[in-house]
């Protein structure tokens, strides 16, 4: 098993290697950043120094990740972010907030963002919450709708994780406006 981390480790490292001639500051940055992450995925100053270097604001994911740009399609760039929530809970959840509250749902690498948002907020409720509430309303709505927005909320457990989790740490105002979000959603045709 230790071989097979390592040798993937050692293929990621050439094949971004191979890349990072072509890559911006950003892009090359968060290229090594992600390597040392997936070699010590329980390293806190690893995680951390993944979380740093991540994109803080919408437009600069979007420049990273989306169709076009350098580092299409973002997957297993976003996916490496759960590796860091039991550590770095706030963190975390500050930067997921962050970028979710001016996300508006697309394929690649937006779907991957509200992914792993809807997650985070399935398991850390309180500090979502926390994180949501003193943003101004419209980017909470945004956030909301942004979660909200796919086309089969019967294989989207992870919604429902939120609702859940928002009930059961008293934020029953708030998952009521999930729930609303999500019915709004039902209500529309799909995309």
């Amino acid at each position: 098993m230790h071989q097979i981390l390592a040798l993937t480790v050692l293929l990621f490292a050439m094949h971004a290697g191979a890349q990072e001639g072509r890559l911006s500051p950003q892009a090359r940055e968060l290229t090594q950043a992600l390597a040392v992450l997936r070699a010590r995925p329980d390293d806190s100053a690893a995680q951390l120094r993944y979380l740093n270097t991540f994109p803080k604001d919408y437009r600069e994911f979007l420049n990273l990740f989306d169709l076009d740009h350098e580092l299409y399609d973002g997957h297993d760039f976003v996916d490496a972010l759960s590796l860091t929530g039991k550590v770095h809970e706030a963190e975390l959840g500050k930067l997921l907030v962050g970028l979710a509250k001016d996300a508006h749902y697309d394929a690649d690498a937006p779907s991957y963002l509200q992914h792993v948002t809807a997650i985070y907020a399935g398991r850390h409720p309180k500090t979502f919450a926390d994180l949501l509430r003193p943003l101004p309303i419209q980017k909470q709505v945004q956030l909301i709708t942004f979660l909200a927005d796919v086309e089969a909320h019967d294989s989207y457990p992870e919604y429902q994780a939120i609702i859940d989790g928002l009930k059961r740490v008293g934020e029953a105002k708030l998952a009521m406006r999930f729930e609303e979000a999500r019915t709004k959603r039902k209500n529309q045709p799909h995309h």
